[in-house]
């Protein structure tokens, strides 16, 4: 894969969003893509960098006009740094802005002297399009590197391979295609379901019995958990697989061993240190029961030592809040349910929490089968999402044939900055003012209205909205079978009323009588 690193603290790129017609295994596909490649340039900088992007639309205009929370405006886009700990405000990382067909716009971001070193991706938000882009192949790794002499040796000095690993869904990407009015995507010739890095099944080769550091970026956009596996390169049988991050966040415990695979959710990284001790040897890396790549031994080297115990350095903005108290009136429920949060459809005027700089804040997060996602501020699992919240989302587990989720892939004091399930996590607002999008990452769902707003102030107080009782939908169609079920009793007892020839007590009695059965049939029609 390309690949542009920033030079003396600057990083200047230039990232085109156009048409492309590909061959990828007997399929021809017409899409979108960053720079006509599938994924797009790796970008690579590092903590205190001043990172330049000059991102150029060169999309068709269609007419494809923005319908708001509909799939709509295929041709309008932007960028979204994800995973990045950056401003959500321009002329950064503000994915509510659009930039049209023929315009361009330079988002100009300056990383955090202290913006802990990891793995990150990019690509387009445009509420409308999110999904159809990404779907199609727009996508690119964003990798903030290490300082010398800040890692340990071993992991320093390994080798890198970064896996971009993109959901392929022809079928479904064309139906929204479809409904956006968009003319453009389409494919012939077979079908697809995994790409990495651009390829079907590729190869990857590694030296027997050397430590390499895998970067997996799940470039998702669907309900799928990458359930992620190279198989044999387990334990100490013939190799060790050891977990080194998350989300771009070095973990406390490294190394943990992972005892299965790692199911990664949507839109989520892993790092992973791995050896694969026999040489000349063939290990397949799975996603449930397909596989999706290779890895090829070449000669053996010497043998390794195992790793090392280590713990890095954390930013203030990754400070431990497992035994600090939340701030007042700073705890709020947040539950992604139907194609709402907390209730609410997106709107670009509702905000659904405010917090404040300094703020210890804690969030109870509802968000099954629903992978939520939060910019800006990474968060701190606190409690809950159970690994086995995530098992069975993925359609690739041939009827459970997929061997064991690594139990403690997630745990207590992690860092994310995307997560599935159900649980309690914390962050502290420490840097940046301003809006702190989040949504599904079931970029279809995110496109639909899933998607909100939180507020970050300069001082407080924190405000939680509570979910509403019953989403919006389900009050629009409650009132819509009332109206046209229980609508014609009414009418009807009126005119009999009307008719009877009664003095008006009766009538009136009458009138309430039935006016009880129109509310009897209320709690049997909820």
């Amino acid at each position: 894969m390309p690949s542009v690193s920033s030079i003396n603290g600057s990083l200047e790129i230039t990232v085109i969003l156009e048409r492309a017609i590909l061959a990828i295994n007997g399929v021809t596909l017409k899409t979108r893509v960053f720079n006509q490649t599938i994924p797009g340039p790796t970008i690579r900088v590092r903590p205190g960098d001043e990172m330049k992007i000059r991102f150029q639309n060169l999309l068709v205009d269609q007419g494809s006009a923005y319908v708001h929370n509909q799939f709509s405006a295929a041709d309008e886009s932007n960028l979204h740094f994800h995973g990045l700990h950056v401003s959500g405000e321009l002329p950064s990382d503000d994915s509510m802005v659009p930039v049209l067909p023929g315009e361009e716009r330079v988002y100009m971001t300056l990383l955090p002297q202290d913006h802990m070193p990891g793995t990150h991706w990019l690509h387009p938000h445009r509420h409308g399009s999110t999904a159809l882009q990404l779907a199609g192949g727009a996508a690119a790794a964003l990798i903030v590197e290490d300082a010398p002499g800040t890692l340990p040796a071993q992991v320093e000095g390994a080798p890198e391979v970064i896996l971009v690993v993109m959901q392929i869904d022809l079928e479904t990407t064309a139906r929204i295609a479809s409904r956006a009015r968009d003319s453009w995507f389409s494919s012939s010739g077979g079908r697809l379901t995994t790409l990495v890095n651009g390829e079907v099944a590729p190869t990857i080769g590694v030296r027997g019995g050397e430590w390499t550091r895998f970067r997996i970026v799940y470039a998702g956009w669907l309900a799928e958990v990458l359930n992620f596996d190279i198989s044999g390169c387990e334990k100490a049988l013939l190799a060790a697989r050891m977990l080194e991050a998350k989300d771009g966040i070095y973990i406390r415990d490294f190394p943990r061993m992972l005892s299965g695979y790692a199911p990664i959710p949507v839109g989520g990284r892993a790092d992973l240190m791995v050896r694969c001790m026999a040489p000349h040897t063939e290990y397949q890396v799975t996603w449930g029961a397909e596989r999706i790549a290779t890895v090829s031994t070449g000669e053996l080297i010497p043998s390794s030592l195992d790793l090392e115990a280590w713990s890095p350095r954390y930013p203030a903005y990754l400070e431990d809040l497992q035994t600090t108290e939340t701030s007042p009136d700073c705890s709020c429920v947040t539950e992604l349910e139907g194609r709402t949060v907390n209730g609410h459809l997106f709107e670009e005027d509702f905000i659904l929490h405010e917090s404040y700089l300094g703020a210890v804040v804690e969030r109870a997060i509802t968000a099954r089968s629903h992978p939520y996602h939060q910019h800006v501020y990474p968060f701190q699992l606190m409690s809950g999402f159970e690994n086995n919240d995530r098992r069975d989302n993925d359609n690739r587990n041939n009827n459970n044939n997929i061997g064991t989720s690594a139990g403690n892939y997630d745990l207590p004091g992690d860092w994310h900055d995307t997560i599935e399930g159900q649980g309690v996590v914390r962050y502290k607002p420490a840097a940046f003012t301003g809006k702190v999008m989040l949504h599904c990452h079931r970029l279809d769902h995110e496109d639909e209205g899933m998607m909100s707003i939180e507020l970050v102030k300069d001082s407080g107080p924190c405000v939680c909205r509570s979910p509403s009782l019953l989403p919006t939908w389900a009050i629009i169609i409650i009132v819509v079978v009332l109206l046209l079920v229980l609508g014609p009793i009414i009418i009807l007892s009126y005119h009999r009323w009307r008719r009877l020839a009664a003095p008006v007590e009766t009538r009136c009695f009458y009138f309430l009588r039935v006016q009880r059965h129109f509310w009897e049939q209320i709690p049997v029609i909820l």
